[in-house]
């Protein structure tokens, strides 16, 4: 394939896991077809989603960057990272309010998950080229103390301390009709355990397209 304009770790749902199904319907797209999908007949719905629709349904583990290297190097890193990684236990998911927008976060917390996170923002960050400096700026106007280091060191804010897991559902201002409807649409599949056994590679063809699912890649493999 021809190089990416950038690149993404994140969590994604099994392909066999009714949450992956669930989640893709409502934003009304599968990443890993690159298609459309019917969403759910709840009101005003596609246009609601619009953000997180071009991302994929997801978590962020790492990012999106632009590489310093080529693509199938960065892929040959990732499974070695992955290698040295065990499936481990998902806490339960519920929706949620999550400042302005709704999504997916756990109920209890995971030092697993954050592990993981950690790891994928660490272990993979040589091959991050880094933003210019307007950019930069621009990721660190009025963010924390901790934000702004994280950005001057790992190019984004909300890593390390400031990482919180979470599956975003809608754009910010999202009215409570929506996140009542969410609960209904997801409630089956997240009653169902799951185990986080895999990093899913995203990649952004060219700029502003939309993410397509590239590669799962387990755990242990």
């Amino acid at each position: 394939m021809p190089e990416p304009y950038r690149v993404a770790l994140y969590y994604a749902p099994e392909a066999d896991d009714p949450l992956w199904a669930r989640g893709c319907s409502w934003l009304g797209y599968d990443p890993a077809t690159g298609g459309d999908l019917k969403q759910p007949d709840i009101a005003g719905i596609a246009a609601q989603v619009t953000e997180p629709r071009r991302y994929g349904f997801h978590a962020t583990l790492k990012p999106p960057m632009q590489l310093t290297a080529p693509f199938e190097r960065f892929l040959d890193e990732t499974r070695h990272v992955c290698r040295d990684l065990k499936p481990f236990a998902m806490p339960r998911l519920d929706v949620t309010l999550l400042g302005r927008f709704i999504a997916l976060c756990p109920s209890a917390a995971s030092p697993e998950l954050h592990a993981l996170a950690d790891a994928c923002v660490a272990s993979l960050d040589a091959y991050r080229r880094p933003e210019d400096e307007a950019a930069q700026a621009r990721r660190a106007a009025g963010r924390t103390d901790s934000q702004r280091r994280n950005v001057a060191k790992w190019g984004y804010p909300f890593v390390m301390e400031d990482w919180r897991f979470h599956m975003t559902l809608s754009n910010p201002s999202a009215d409570e009709r929506l996140m009542d409807a969410a609960r209904q649409h997801f409630s089956e599949a997240l009653s169902l355990p799951r185990r986080v056994a895999s990093v899913a590679v995203f990649v952004e063809p060219a700029a502003g397209e939309a993410f397509h699912l590239f590669e799962r890649i387990g755990f242990g493999a």
